[in-house]
């Protein structure tokens, strides 16, 4: 077996995200690492103790099990969700937007407090940027600054606000 077919033969026996164990860019994730990082998206602050009583396994083995996944890179970070109404950034607009070069917006854009994330994307369009604001008017003036900075650099933009957040 050559290496194209080993290769192939990987990608085809690790597609099924239902499967207990996959690997995926070379880390293995099984059906306890799985319950351990579900546990954790619910709850980022879940305590070691929290998670051996909800996974049955003893403490020591799950902190082994986190303190692994940290190291590989599968847990990047622990964050906490913000009521975007309640911190003046419930007017949320996704913009698609379709450039002119390779780096049409630049280092500065991605720094700036509103964006909250961008995404490259396919389709008709480079970008998908989630923009969070306090209301219309703040948009309206992040809009403008925007296409006064950037508009030579953009072949096309659409914005739409979102009216209700589901999920």
């Amino acid at each position: 077996m050559n290496k194209k077919q080993k290769r192939n033969e990987n990608v085809v026996k690790y597609t099924n995200i239902f499967i207990i164990d996959f690997k995926l860019y070379n880390v293995k994730i099984d059906q306890k690492d799985q319950i351990i990082l579900t546990l954790l998206e619910q709850n980022s602050r879940a305590s070691i103790q929290l998670l051996s009583k909800a996974t049955g396994m003893p403490a020591s083995t799950v902190h082994h099990r986190v303190k692994k996944l940290e190291k590989e890179g599968v847990i990047k970070k622990y964050t906490i969700e913000l009521d975007e109404d309640k911190v003046g950034r419930g007017f949320t607009v996704y913009m698609m937007v379709t450039g002119r070069s390779d780096n049409y917006l630049g280092e500065d854009f991605f720094r700036k407090s509103e964006v909250a994330e961008v995404s490259a994307i396919t389709g008709n369009f480079d970008l998908l940027i989630k923009l969070q604001f306090s209301d219309m008017e703040h948009f309206d003036k992040f809009l403008m600054k925007f296409r006064e900075r950037y508009g030579s650099n953009i072949d096309r933009t659409v914005s739409m606000v979102r009216i209700a957040k589901l999920k």
